[in-house]
């Protein structure tokens, strides 16, 4: 799952750079010029990567603030690594759920 983090965190990274250099994204129908805020929900997406072995309550509140930001700063373009950590999200909540379902036995 950290790759797959790793990997969603740099797709947006790249993503919301492409839509800023080719003019997707424009001020005319979009939130206005915000796509650094594309760029920083991918580098907390990044750094949510490498937490997940570390501590996964950081790495899941990463990933989710990561979520908003770059749905925020690039809307729709962010989707296909909105879905990949979204993923993560998923593994995280379940190995969080299994971990407690485990102690009270």
């Amino acid at each position: 799952m950290k790759n797959l983090s790793m990997i969603a965190g740099l797709l947006g990274i790249f993503v919301s750079l492409a839509a800023q250099l080719l003019a997707i994204n424009d001020d005319d129908y979009h939130f206005g010029n915000i796509w650094f805020i594309g760029v920083l929900g991918g580098i907390i997406g990044t750094w949510a990567a490498f937490s997940i072995n570390i501590n996964n309550k950081k790495a899941t509140v990463l990933l989710i603030i990561s979520l908003l930001l770059g749905f925020a700063g690039i809307g729709s373009l962010y989707s296909i690594s909105a879905f990949l950590q979204f993923i993560t999200l998923i593994y995280l909540a379940y190995k969080h759920f299994h971990a407690k379902g485990d102690k009270h036995k």
